[in-house]
């Protein structure tokens, strides 16, 4: 058990304090979690010691990954600027979604520092995506949206096991106990959610290495259609 703690990085009573009562408010609320102590203990110490063997697997997998990351692909986003685009522009509704639910995710992105690895580049542009992406699939910033875009995430990780990131899958767990908890009347609309966008998430382009900050001053219907196949019903109304 000490040993396993200790793998984790939790190397002392407040470390594990931390750890602790943070997993119980993530379960509790997963949409105002302490997300970036979970970030760097639970993912990013994994990945900056991870195996050469793995980072090699994972460039051989998605060339196109190492490229962006060894070309240092990482366009600014900035809110001011994107709030000046036309109404119905992508860059425009991630402003919107973002402002609406008090969502800061420049702040923890700064904070995950330069990646050193394709795996790190991988975990941050993840982490970069996510908000725009829940523009992108119409998954509002509720639990279930979470189930949403999580399962969509979660459909996409084809990577092979030693180079895989399971932040998706540790994150779709925790939202199906928040929902077992609080609301489990929700389970089985969350089960159908969670099997309709995974499914969706294995049939479209893998999202992290499109350049969606290149389309950011298109409409957002253009975006969906290049990012998503047979995608279902979108609901409008992100901002809640």
């Amino acid at each position: 058990m000490t040993e396993a703690l200790r793998e984790l990085g939790l190397r002392n009573p407040l470390a594990i304090w931390r750890a602790a009562s943070n997993f119980v408010r993530t379960i509790w609320d997963p949409t105002r979690s302490d997300i970036q102590h979970g970030i760097n203990v639970l993912v990013q110490r994994g990945l900056r010691e991870a195996p050469p063997g793995a980072v090699q697997e994972l460039e051989e997998a998605r060339p196109a990954l190492a490229e962006m990351f060894r070309s240092g692909y990482d366009p600014e986003l900035d809110p001011e600027r994107l709030a000046l685009l036309p109404e119905g522009t992508l860059g425009r509704e991630w402003v919107r979604f973002v402002r609406a639910n008090d969502i800061h995710p420049l702040e923890t992105l700064l904070a995950l520092g330069t990646p050193s690895t394709t795996l790190e580049y991988l975990f941050r542009r993840a982490y970069k995506l996510h908000d725009l992406m829940h523009v992108v699939l119409g998954a509002d910033a509720s639990v279930l949206g979470e189930v949403r875009i999580v399962s969509y995430s979660l459909g996409q990780t084809d990577l092979p096991d030693t180079s895989r990131v399971r932040a998706p899958a540790m994150a779709l767990a925790v939202l199906f106990m928040n929902i077992g908890l609080r609301r489990p009347h929700e389970i089985r609309p969350a089960i159908r959610l969670a099997d309709t966008w995974m499914k969706l998430g294995e049939r479209s382009p893998w999202h992290v290495t499109f350049r969606v900050e290149e389309w950011l001053e298109r409409p957002l219907a253009e975006v969906r259609a290049a990012m998503m196949v047979d995608a279902p019903a979108i609901e409008t109304g992100l901002a809640a």
